[in-house]
């Protein structure tokens, strides 16, 4: 065929068969390579988006349902079918031409009158045939051969793999190049065991099972964000580098027509869904192919899970034409399964060096082999794996193990167990949790890649209690989403009082706004608890307002985001709940607030270890906010009422924390500080003199500042530390257990007692 090709001829042909073709054709030549769905859609009409988008909205369908409909357009002629499905395909044929919704290139008939045309080792249909029936076309088949492949039986998955495995190892030994060996029949139940066993013996396969665009994190954060298409890509501008970034940039330009976003969302969602981030397909792997559309040639074939209801395809009368009206020229299912089964034996029987495997079992199913062996007129051998040679010390390990705990436990002695056991010595039925690493390397392109990576004071404070519990909530990303409800009524709180310093609101019209805004389901008890959060919400702005008036600090910020640059697109970031502040002789003097919804009093006794610096955090962000900056305080501030009686309301509002000793700057933020109703355990001596019992609770200007200064050290050991890939299961333990305090991961970990990492704590800062 090659040799005789004319000039202006047109092969139609699948990719693989066209790529092959390309490299055999020793010739400059002018020629076309189209698929037959190319060459039909040419010949007869095609559609596009917005034929589909038609049908969608016209007939209120699901995307998936309107292309079923446009597929089966092609096998209608004009005519009444007196059915009511065909009739009604005829209809929508007529209204489609008659809105311009379909496609018609008219002068494709004019184009190929003159052309050779050539069908190149593709079985018509029926139908294909009744179509071309006008055209001058040529058929071509590769040669016929009649090679018999080996058949191998097995008991399980793993099993039949691990042969594979072991054939392609002895292979690649005496000498096959590694890219002349090919996978074949690899269903998705292979995935997993293939990968895994292959890995065992250092055999690497091309990836053959392609993601979806709405699979990958860019592709869902765009997705979930489509309230607007700017919206929609601003969400993902942070991965501009990537190829699933332009790939969904692609997608957005080619809906540039479409301007109603609902419209929008359906179209894209499908998009996503069909539109791969395809594998690179490199060399000195393992190929996975398609047996049927594939020119092997002399590769050496290995076709797993040749198993029935597999191979053959069995196809079944489902069509949305079904068998019982399906005209003349279309294939029942009878003719399918009988072309199916013909292509299959043709296609085996043309490739050379085909070893043929197949299971009876895997960890869920029975199976039978393929009734195709007896028509390949094929001898089966069922083998058990043999371990006098060895091709990879870590899966004879594995198997060796599996061994024994069929000894154990069923009494099962495999044939191999004494062979394994005697050479190999194995910590069997003991096992380490110790974090076996991370590379470092790895870890700061990881970093690099990404277009910021933010350290924050909760961040801080989980790899200081315990470096592995930092490593699976931001570098596995494992977090733990569970909605809890009492989570969100702290959310609650923080917003309606952030809007309460700024303007007079109306508390419940606020909380229900929040709720609404959120999406929030709730239920009677939720109701309950979130009207009891209202009345305590009015409460606690009534109180902060009393406050407010003992200060001069008259200017307010809530939720201020900083951000510091510690190196590279490394930072630290941070909202600090609540600054009030005053410049003075151009001195800012300010106090830090965080309110909290549980009891709690703020320690600075393990701030030599990193644990426990949320305040001092704040201050750090702050000093980087305001120069020339002096604290009158740091203060939590609880904001939780439930279970406090009328009198012990407003004296449970007090803020618990550090004062600043100076009275000059305290009296800014607390004139009656002498008799505080704002600040808890503050008193006075009958001389002016702070007592013993208050300075506890009372730093001076140096010690803040020290303070902020190991603060500082804090945060850029933990960076450090990070980068250096140290993330080790090391729970801190000073008296009690501080490093598995609230951990959600002690499931993942294992940790024993030798782990702890006991510190001392620095009573300098202590508080009562």
């Amino acid at each position: 065929m090659l040799d005789n090709l004319k000039n202006n001829t047109i092969i139609i042909c699948n990719n693989n068969y066209k790529l092959q073709l390309l490299k055999d054709i020793k010739k400059l030549i002018n020629i076309k390579f189209m698929s037959m769905d190319e060459f039909i859609k040419s010949y007869y009409f095609d559609y596009d988006e917005k034929t589909i988008l038609y049908i969608i909205k016209k007939y209120n369908i699901k995307y998936e349902i309107a292309l079923e409909y446009l597929n089966n357009l092609i096998y209608i002629e004009d005519k009444n079918y007196n059915n009511k499905k065909l009739d009604f395909l005829v209809n929508l044929k007529k209204e489609l031409i008659a809105n311009n919704l379909l496609i018609f290139n008219n002068k494709f008939k004019s184009y190929i009158s003159d052309k050779d045309i050539i069908i190149y080792n593709y079985s018509l249909s029926k139908f294909e045939k009744y179509l071309l029936k006008d055209v001058n076309y040529k058929e071509v088949e590769k040669e016929n051969n009649d090679y018999k492949p080996s058949i191998y039986e097995f008991d399980t998955i793993e099993e039949e793999i691990e042969y594979v495995a072991r054939k392609i190892s002895e292979l690649i030994n005496s000498g096959i190049d590694i890219n002349n060996i090919k996978l074949t029949n690899v269903s998705n139940d292979y995935i997993n065991p293939l990968t895994k066993i292959f890995n065992f013996y250092n055999l690497k396969i091309n990836k053959f099972n392609n993601i979806p665009l709405i699979s990958t994190v860019i592709g869902k954060t765009f997705f979930e964000n489509l309230s607007s298409i700017e919206k929609a890509v601003e969400s993902i501008e942070k991965y501009t580098k990537t190829d699933t970034y332009n790939k969904i940039i692609n997608l957005c330009n080619k809906y540039g027509w479409c301007d109603d976003i609902d419209d929008l969302k359906i179209l894209l969602e499908y998009e996503l869904k069909h539109n791969f981030i395809e594998n690179t397909k490199y060399t000195n792997m393992i190929e996975v192919v398609d047996y049927k559309n594939y020119d092997f040639k002399d590769s050496y074939v290995f076709m797993l899970g040749f198993n029935q209801g597999i191979v053959p395809k069995l196809f079944k009368d489902e069509d949305y034409i079904e068998d019982n009206i399906k005209p003349d020229y279309l294939d029942n299912t009878i003719e399918k399964n009988k072309k199916e089964k013909e292509c299959v034996i043709k296609s085996i029987k043309n490739i050379k060096n085909l070893t043929i495997t197949y299971k009876l079992k895997n960890d869920f199913s029975t199976f039978y082999p393929s009734n195709l062996i007896d028509e390949l007129d094929c001898c089966v051998e069922k083998i058990k794996l043999d371990y006098k040679k060895s091709y990879s010390e870590l899966s004879d390990k594995i198997n060796l193990t599996n061994m024994l705990d069929n000894l154990i436990k069923f009494g099962s002695i495999d044939n191999n167990l004494n062979l394994l056991n005697s050479n190999y010595d194995i910590p069997y039925n003991t096992y380490s949790h110790k974090f076996t690493g991370l590379s470092k390397d790895k870890l700061n392109d990881y970093i690099k890649g990404l277009k910021s990576f933010n350290l924050s004071y909760t961040l801080m404070d989980n790899y200081n209690r315990c470096a592995f519990r930092f490593y699976i909530d931001k570098i596995l990303c494992l977090k733990d989403n569970i909605d809890i409800f009492s989570i969100t009524l702290g959310n609650i709180y923080h917003d309606v009082l952030e809007k309460a310093v700024k303007e007079n609101i109306d508390v419940e019209k606020e909380v229900y706004k929040y709720v609404n805004d959120n999406k929030i389901e709730l239920t009677n008890s939720n109701k309950f608890f979130l009207n009891r959060t209202i009345k305590n919400i009015e409460y606690v702005i009534d109180v902060l307002n009393k406050q407010s008036c003992f200060s001069n600090l008259k200017n307010i910020e809530t939720e201020k985001f900083v951000k510091i640059p510690l190196k590279d697109n490394i930072n630290f970031v941070g909202f600090i709940d609540k600054i009030v502040y005053n410049t003075i002789n151009d001195i800012v003097i300010a106090a830090i607030i965080d309110y909290k919804t549980y009891v709690k009093k703020p320690s600075l006794k393990y701030i030599d270890s990193g644990i426990g610096l949320q305040l001092p955090t704040y201050m750090y962000l702050s000093k980087y906010s305001f120069k020339n900056i002096r604290f009158a305080g740091f203060y939590l501030q609880n904001i939780t009422l439930d279970n406090k009686s009328e009198s012990d309301k407003e004296k449970s509002l007090k803020l618990i924390g550090y004062t600043n000793t100076d009275k000059e700057i305290l009296k800014e933020f607390d004139s009656n500080y002498m008799d505080s109703s704002v600040i808890e355990g503050i008193k006075v001596n009958n001389d002016g003199s702070f007592s013993a019992n208050s300075l506890k609770h009372m730093l001076n200007d140096d010690v803040i500042n020290k303070v902020i200064e190991i603060t500082k050290e804090q945060i850029d050991d933990t960076m450090n530390n990070i980068l250096e890939s140290k993330f080790d299961i090391n729970p801190k333990y000073d008296k009690a257990n501080l490093g598995c305090e609230f951990c959600k991961y002690k499931d993942l970990c294992f940790m024993k007692e030798y782990d702890f990492v006991n510190i001392k704590s620095n009573d300098n800062f202590e508080q009562d």
